[in-house]
């Protein structure tokens, strides 16, 4: 073989794959909040983390008051959809109240494939509570 071609070839495919295993949005906190809950924060929490599940997502971290996750990318002939990162950031106010910020943001990869999250993540939760304020 020519080793002038091989390496190359061997880089640039190393590259690539790993650019797009881990091309996924790390999303930014926004600077209000989108929902308050007349529920304690575990139970907004949890609604937070269905949300998520029932939407296709991978929860990636889940602390007391921040739950992260990622869609799996999705391999499409014209399009390929999946990627988007997505966050939600819970605060609690009182013992039965709690506030939340959803966010979320699409990769660079496969962007014109991909949607924003954040109103059907807040809508999932709202069904799940049965209340907002």
């Amino acid at each position: 073989m020519n080793k002038r071609f091989e390496m190359p070839t061997l880089i640039g495919t190393a590259l690539l794959s790993c650019a797009l295993s881990a091309c996924t949005a790390t999303p930014i906190k926004p600077s209000g909040f989108q929902g308050e809950y007349d529920k304690p924060i575990q139970v907004v929490k949890q609604a937070g983390v269905d949300a998520m599940s029932v939407h296709g997502f991978e929860v990636t971290q889940n602390t007391d008051v921040y739950i992260e996750g990622h869609r799996p990318r999705m391999w499409g002939f014209f399009c390929t959809p999946g990627g988007e990162g997505a966050a939600i950031w819970l605060e609690q106010t009182s013992p039965s109240h709690t506030r939340v910020a959803v966010n979320s943001e699409k990769s660079l990869f496969g962007i014109a494939c991909q949607k924003e999250w954040t109103g059907p993540l807040l809508s999932e939760m709202r069904t799940t509570l049965g209340q907002s304020r």
